[in-house]
């Protein structure tokens, strides 16, 4: 720890008191008065968090290599022997999350205050964004895994809200509700894997499960499991409906399916490209270092326990290398320029989970570090381009920006640069990308060597991607700030995309030029340019090279040194790979610049005439493998139809006719036949009395006969 207490206490909680007090107080404060402590309050926690970091990283502040813990609740809930309290905790882990996530969205609340400048609900979008920010940090800093769910939960509230934002459109309500619903499936295996947890440890506090694992110590197991002194946190079994399970396997997947879900992973991912319909520096809060992100953190943070699951692990780098592989061929045809970085999120992401199925813990969270400045420099700058466009977003209406929006510009070509990794082999020279995917790729061809599960699919995956990356990349710079200025006009299609539902300027078609951002929004850029050249090589050696153990400090380096590779994450000094593995990133990146130059600068109309011709394959990726419309057949029409059939059948026929209304209706009947009977006729109320006494007297004859 290397801020005093009730600093780290702020940095965790004010961003969640502010945005209670925008949301709540707007009418009273004004929306001016909103969006600046809102703004004011994330900007001072991610100073105090980057001081943090660098401290940390830099000077000599470094722990015994266990968390520093801060109570705020003890306890926070008790039933029986479920106990947790609500603390933040203070190691590696957190205070890099809590440097990268308050950075961020410091930027992208400053950004927003010329971005949503027209909106007349800014008040209520700051609010989100701190609401956004302060779940993340409940996520990152707890202690125990209820803690993190709570988190969890959270985050996808602000997202829900965030993503439907502009809630008059029906497209932003639609993905709002795809993303809530398809991360609730991830969300329930996330559930399931807490209740295994608590079910073989007894504890879902971090330090008794990892301490347990760690150590071998099986004291605080639950009385059911039996083992042997010699016995490892892999024997432990749980029979399930007859079925045997390895315990530590069925967490690690249970758990893995939850990071599915909030990370955008193969099958799991299809929420993350329609979230784009919420503003744009929503987009990048979500996609840049913290919604996304969440799931690569519980795997790293949970690596002593999949240290001992090499199933879940190998399901994990499969899982990744897939996304990693299809995402980028996705982004090769898309013309949305928020929807090709948005696949390239998802590429990235699985790149950070291949690595931390192959063991390089370090490795995914030095990328998700690095990522974070290069994305949501990207998604800010993707945005300044709609804004100086007059909110177009489709590509194919660009062309010619460049001289318009000379920083923009160059804050995007900054960008791209750092995402493809550009960089030489064995320096110190290279953009963020380049020192952290480029120690993924290498590290997975050193695992396949070793023997580790997909390991070596995930290499050529890896670098099948690095090519595909850098085309889409390339595409996206010269589609849009390079060649002549489209002057199509405004078809039928102009508004198809449009990011901001109240835009009220004319379409670039219409003959209005594009314009540079004001200075507020171009500021975050110029920082962001900053972390995407500076963060690799400056971070390198604490993350992933020769101090790493003094850096991690227990955080994830006990998992680190059991694993195969606890010699090789330094595979540029005395590592076990062949020369060409160095070389292999870079010739692939430059093979995809060649390509897209050729293609969409010297000869741009052959891209326009590959995608009007309408392949196979291009149809394939531009309908996104037509994930979507599978999902749309099976599940979505298979829940409606199943629905409406227990509607039909059992709640109108059986439920209804069986139940209070088939009662009710019942009663009703009664009543009409017997209020026919009241006709105000005396000798008709005679004659019932009489059949009565009838009926009676019948019955009393009937009885003493059998007495008798």
């Amino acid at each position: 720890m290397t801020l005093p207490e009730p600093l780290i206490v702020f940095i965790v909680l004010a961003p969640g008191i502010v945005a209670l007090i925008a949301g709540v107080f707007q009418r009273f404060i004004g929306d001016r008065i909103a969006m600046a402590i809102t703004t004011g309050t994330v900007l001072t926690a991610g100073i105090l968090s980057l001081y943090q970091l660098f401290s940390y990283t830099f000077g000599d502040h470094h722990g015994s290599g266990h968390a520093h813990i801060i109570p705020l609740l003890e306890p926070w809930i008790e039933v029986g022997q479920f106990k947790a309290n609500w603390s933040i905790r203070v190691d590696a882990m957190s205070i890099v999350m809590m440097a990268v996530i308050t950075s961020v969205s410091g930027l992208v609340h400053l950004y927003s205050w010329g971005y949503m400048s027209e909106d007349p609900h800014k008040a209520r979008f700051f609010s989100y964004l701190s609401l956004f920010t302060f779940a993340m940090l409940m996520l990152v800093t707890g202690d125990n895994l209820l803690q993190i769910f709570f988190g969890w939960e959270g985050v996808g509230l602000a997202s829900y809200l965030l993503i439907g934002f502009w809630f008059h459109k029906d497209s932003a309500n639609s993905a709002s509700i795809k993303a809530f619903v398809t991360n609730r499936v991830g969300d329930f295996g996330l559930a399931l894997g807490i209740m295994a947890v608590f079910f073989v440890f007894g504890s879902i506090e971090l330090n008794d499960v990892l301490s347990a694992v760690k150590e071998n110590s099986f004291d605080q197991l639950q009385p059911i499991m039996q083992f042997a002194d010699d016995a490892t946190p892999r024997d432990a079994v749980i029979e399930f409906l007859g079925i045997r399970f390895y315990a530590i396997e069925l967490i690690g997947v249970l758990l893995f399916i939850g990071a599915m879900g909030k990370s955008a992973q193969f099958f799991l991912h299809v929420w993350l490209p329609d979230a784009m319909e919420g503003p744009t520096p929503v987009s990048a809060l979500i996609h840049a270092a913290t919604m996304v992100t969440a799931g690569v953190y519980l795997v790293c943070l949970l690596s002593p326990i999949y240290q001992y699951a090499p199933v879940a692990s190998g399901m994990i780098a499969l899982i990744g290398a897939v996304t990693a592989l299809y995402a980028a061929t996705v982004g090769l045809a898309q013309n949305d320029i928020k929807r090709v970085i948005a696949y390239s999120t998802c590429s990235q992401l699985g790149y950070m989970f291949f690595a931390a199925g192959i063991g390089a813990y370090q490795a995914a969270m030095f990328h998700l570090f690095t990522h974070a400045f290069f994305k949501a420099l990207l998604f800010l700058g993707a945005g300044s381009v709609i804004h100086g466009m007059h909110h177009e977003q489709d590509m194919r209406k660009m062309g010619g920006v460049a001289p318009y929006m000379k920083i923009t510009y160059a804050a995007m070509l900054i960008g791209t640069i750092a995402i493809i990794g550009l960089g030489i082999p064995h320096t110190q020279f290279g953009f963020a990308g380049f020192f952290s995917k480029d120690a993924i790729i290498e590290t997975a061809f050193a695992a396949g060597i070793k023997g580790v599960s997909f390991a070596q699919l995930a290499f050529w995956f890896g670098i099948i991607a690095a090519l595909l990356t850098s085309f889409y990349s390339w595409r996206l710079i010269y589609m849009t700030f390079h060649g002549p200025m489209y002057e199509g006009g405004h078809d039928d299609h102009a508004d198809e995309h449009d990011d901001d539902a109240h835009a009220h300027d004319d379409h670039h078609g219409h003959g209005g030029k594009p314009h540079e951002s004001p200075w507020v929004m171009l500021i975050p850029l110029i920082a962001l340019s900053i972390g995407a050249v500076c963060a690799g090589f400056a971070f390198y050696d604490a993350f992933v090279g020769h101090h790493q153990k003094e850096f991690w400090d227990g955080a994830i380096y006990a998992a680190y040194e059991n694993t195969v590779l606890k010699d090789k994450y330094d595979v540029h000094h005395g590592g076990i790979n062949p020369g060409w593995v160095f070389y292999a990133p870079l010739i692939v990146t430059i093979i995809g610049f060649l390509f897209a130059t050729f293609t969409y600068f010297f000869n741009r109309g052959v891209g326009k005439r590959i995608a009007e011709s309408g392949g196979p394959l291009h149809a394939l990726f531009a309908n996104k493998w037509y994930f979507d419309e599978l999902y749309q057949a099976t599940f979505v029409r298979g829940t409606k139809v199943l629905g409406d059939f227990f509607w039909k059948v059992g709640d109108k026929k059986i439920i209804d006719g069986l139940g209070p209304d088939g009662l009710s209706g019942l009663a009703r009947w009664s009543a009409a036949r017997l209020s026919a009977m009241h006709t105000g006729y005396l000798y008709h109320y005679a004659f019932v009395i009489l059949g009565a006494a009838a009926v009676f007297g019948a019955v009393v004859l009937i009885n003493m006969s059998g007495a008798n």
